[in-house]
């Protein structure tokens, strides 16, 4: 009786452990950084991957909208997000890895229309301008309560409402809007109006993993997977994943020292 007590506390102590060990991520498509469709996941996706089994974690992602993804983890039903944009209201919520990538924010245009922007938000005044639902764009951007702003489910939604003139602007990521019009379908039909980023940008941004603070082990999970981007760094298997996903030798062993020099936040 005694012996059979013992291995049903083991097991459940065992299976406990294992349960721990198994990360369930989230992420809106970003390609071509994050994306389901990706080789890999894409090498953010793949870089993050590589540093969780480094340290024996087995993972799942799930690619939904950014604000759904942002609500799971919020209240604790993911372990982090993937992708994410640093700003200070996130840090009452969440805790932050390093800086996996640079990227950029700004306007997005039809290519026949002039636009009289010069940076400020003051020359948005005249425009109406759409952004993905719970997108960070900047936080002068943000502050500007006299911007005409609409929100849709994402940045491919946003650019097709641009390209039937239903806005004049779209704010988003220059590298993945600039993706989305080269590789979407409904973006790309017949006679369909051209599309442009314009300067200057509203904002630099970096994607972090972020950690949802109404879980007791996230800080200790975030340190966990510094530990292993660590590894990854000085083993080389950062810097294989980064050539496979077609960085130049020289392009590849500039990430590999921003990801050397990089540290988490808050």
């Amino acid at each position: 009786m005694i012996k059979a007590i013992y291995c049903l506390l083991l097991c459940c102590i065992i299976s406990k452990v294992n349960a721990a060990e198994d990360w369930q991520l989230v992420a809106e498509n970003s390609p071509p950084y994050i994306g389901e469709r990706l080789v890999d996941n894409g090498w953010v996706t793949a870089l993050t991957k590589a540093a969780l089994a480094n340290q024996n974690i087995n993972n799942d992602i799930e690619f939904t909208s950014w604000n759904r993804a942002l609500e799971l983890t919020k209240i604790n039903k993911k372990s982090a997000i993937l992708g994410a944009f640093y700003t200070d209201d996130r840090t009452e919520l969440f805790y932050y890895s390093r800086p996996l990538a640079n990227v950029y924010v700004g306007l997005f245009k039809l290519k026949n229309r002039d636009i009289n922007f010069d940076g400020s938000m003051d020359s948005l005044q005249p425009y109406s301008i759409c952004k993905g639902k719970g997108y960070a764009v900047s936080e002068v951007f943000s502050e500007s309560n006299g911007l005409a702003i609409t929100s849709t489910r994402g940045l491919i939604n946003s650019l097709y409402m641009l390209q039937k003139g239903r806005i004049d602007l779209v704010a988003g990521t220059k590298e993945v809007g600039e993706y989305w019009l080269k590789n979407t379908d409904k973006l790309n039909e017949p006679g369909a109006a051209q599309i442009e980023y314009i300067s200057p940008d509203l904002e630099h941004h970096q994607l972090h993993l972020m950690f949802p603070k109404s879980d007791p082990n996230a800080k200790q999970n975030r340190d966990t997977l510094e530990q292993g981007f660590n590894n990854i760094v000085y083993n080389g298997t950062a810097k294989k994943i980064l050539v496979k996903h077609g960085f130049s030798t020289s392009k590849a062993a500039e990430l590999i020292t921003f990801l050397e020099q990089s540290s988490t936040r808050n």
